[in-house]
């Protein structure tokens, strides 16, 4: 039994005499009231319970007046000396169960609050996401658990030139300190590289005092530099579930108070604490969990980057196959997210209720970027179709124009070769002869120059081609003696699209690509918080008024970031400048489009509105001004 510092006041002899017996036993040690751990006192001691910090036994002179009397344990002041020895004796031991018993309820009460809030932080880890903000919260977390004035935090990087200590970030309650991400050889020249190399715990109550054979050193020029004292430390590698080290978390200036600041060296003397062995198993326990949740971020981030980097590939894979619309899929994916991000911000008007987080902004960037997949579905000479007529259907036409030049030529000189065997070819009628064979050449000639204009593709619903009916009339003669139309039906009907360069079966194959993207995408095994990609993507084509394709939505069965894409989309293919079947179109007459588009019911007007709004210039560099 641990001996108590006892006050005694107002006891009878008797009473004295057994209190110095126990004294001599070492059972109790005398004390003053404001240090006593128990009180032994008697009835006529008054106020001693406000008094006494701890056990009071009391004794009672007379029985009546243990009704009112607080204390924890009464006993009868005049029972024989030996009796009230044994009984003082039996209820100091008492006194001293109890206290033991409320220590241990204290220290079961502390260490059922530390475990919930390490799982309060375990938790709190697993759900962050960014790497930056992980180790932020890693540190802030660690250092209120320790009650910690400072931190740091290293982590392992291993590459191809060996294995480096990275010092990723530190923190400090009492100084404002400017942080520069570092690196160093791991090596055990360090306490963070020798914790990190070999595993081992390193706790010191004052780091300055190291021991002298100890392969590391502590570096106190930075202390001085910035005013600093560090004392207390803990280094604890951080270790994930298979034991592995990913890192080093350097615990340091432990605080007899969280709120204190250690802004002079004399106060981190005076106000710091070593940490003790329990302390450092629960940090032990935190650095393990916070060397899992920075494993599983890398991981994330590096799944992300995989994909990210997948995205980019096939996008780029998509455009070997269409060059003349490279870099369209990236600048639809810019001008997108800069057009969320703007109707985001809207508090109000028809685009309040318009709202993307974060996860909804990467999903929308991926569904813009793939909204072409599906091009990899289409026929590579439908797919990068500049004219109406094929190359293969052009050079056929200028061949029939250049067979039927040489077929006039041959018969003016087979009328001039006749004329000579007669005798009969006079300069009048070589004149005639000529003037014939220019006008025969020169409407051939036409005919092929008004068949190279109308085999540009056009921008609008314009034009006429009664032009082109009169050519296709027009008849020759091929090698094999067969009369054949110098336009064929096929050919007419391509020169006759009155807008851009398709035929409608070709039109309808390119337009297949929106299916053929849904169904791409569809395959892959999205995560929830992408699972929309293939439904944005694939209804980039649909419009207001139900008029798209494939699937005809309207309205706002279309998703609003299909509806974003649209607007933008539309508008990079008017302003593109590496389109070889039209010119680029200035930017301010493509916004007159956008808006005619809208008027008609075909594009979200609020978009188109907000879209009008955006700094077009600085977000495409490249575009063409009136």
């Amino acid at each position: 039994m641990n001996g108590f510092s006892l006050y005694s006041g107002g006891l009878p002899p008797s009473a004295q005499d057994c209190i110095a017996g126990l004294v001599r036993e070492g059972i109790v040690t005398p004390s003053d009231r404001a240090a006593a751990e128990l009180a032994v006192y008697s009835a006529s001691e008054t106020n001693l319970c406000a008094a006494a910090p701890a056990g009071q036994i009391r004794l009672l002179e007379d029985s009546s007046a243990s009704s009112d009397t607080e204390a924890d344990f009464l006993l009868p002041a005049g029972m024989p000396a030996a009796f009230l020895y044994h009984a003082l004796r039996q209820a100091i031991r008492l006194v001293q169960q109890q206290r033991d018993i409320r220590h241990l309820q204290q220290q079961l009460g502390h260490q059922q609050l530390q475990s919930e809030r390490l799982m309060d932080i375990g938790m709190a880890l697993s759900a962050e996401q960014d790497h930056a903000r992980l180790l932020d919260k890693i540190l802030q977390e660690a250092r209120r658990f320790a009650s910690c004035d400072a931190a740091s935090i290293f982590l392992i990087d291993d590459h191809a030139d060996g294995r480096e200590l990275v010092f990723k970030l530190s923190q400090n309650d009492s100084l404002a300190i400017p942080f520069e991400e570092q690196r160093f050889p791991l090596d055990a020249s360090s306490l963070a590289g020798f914790a990190a190399q070999t595993g081992q715990i390193l706790n010191f109550s004052d780091v300055y005092h190291l021991p002298a054979d100890a392969p590391y050193q502590f570096n106190q020029g930075f202390d001085r530099q910035i005013g600093y004292r560090t004392r207390s430390m803990l280094v604890i590698p951080m270790r994930t579930h298979d034991g592995r080290i990913n890192g080093v978390i350097q615990f340091i200036n432990r605080k007899q108070h969280p709120e204190q600041r250690l802004s002079t060296p004399e106060l981190a003397e005076q106000c710091t604490l070593p940490f003790d062995a329990p302390l450092v198993r629960l940090l032990e326990t935190l650095s393990s969990q916070a060397a899992v949740a920075i494993e599983n971020n890398l991981l994330i981030e590096r799944i992300n980057l995989l994909f990210e980097g997948f995205v980019s590939a096939s996008v780029h894979a998509i455009e070997q196959r269409d060059p003349t619309t490279s870099g369209h899929s990236f600048r639809v994916a810019d001008l997108t997210i800069a057009l969320a991000e703007a109707a985001h911000s809207q508090r109000q008007g028809a685009l309040a209720a318009v709202r993307f987080d974060n996860t909804q902004l990467r999903e929308l960037r991926y569904a813009a970027l793939l909204h072409d997949f599906g091009k990899v579905g289409v026929r590579e000479h439908v797919l990068v179709k500049a004219r109406k007529l094929t190359p293969e259907a052009w050079l056929r036409f200028q061949y029939r124009i250049a067979l039927q030049q040489e077929r006039v030529v041959n018969h003016f000189l087979q009328q001039r070769l006749e004329a000579a065997r007669k005798q009969q070819l006079s300069s009048a009628l070589e004149e005639q002869l000529a003037v014939a064979e220019q006008q025969a050449l020169a409407k051939l000639h036409d005919m092929r120059q008004a068949v190279e204009l109308a085999n540009e593709p056009s921008i609008l619903d314009e034009g006429t081609f009664e032009h082109l009916q009169y050519i296709r009339e027009q008849c020759f003669q091929d090698l094999d003696g067969e009369t054949k139309p110098l336009l064929n039906d096929t050919d007419f009907l391509a020169l006759a699209v009155r807008r851009g360069s398709l035929t409608e079966d070709e039109r309808r194959e390119i337009e297949s690509h929106v299916t053929h993207t849904i169904r791409f995408l569809s395959t892959l095994p999205w995560t929830p918080e992408l699972a929309h990609v293939p439904h944005i993507a694939g209804a980039h084509h649909e419009k207001m008024d139900g008029t798209g394709y494939p699937h005809r939505l309207a309205g706002d069965d279309i998703p609003v970031g299909a509806r974003i894409m649209a607007v933008c989309d539309i508008f990079d293919a008017l302003t593109a400048s590496d389109r070889p079947y039209k010119p680029a179109m200035p930017w301010q007459r493509a916004l007159d489009i956008l808006h005619a588009e809208a008027n008609n019911g075909k594009i979200d007007t609020p978009l188109v509105q907000l879209f009008s709004g955006l700094p077009l210039p600085q977000l495409m560099p490249g575009l063409k001004s009136l």
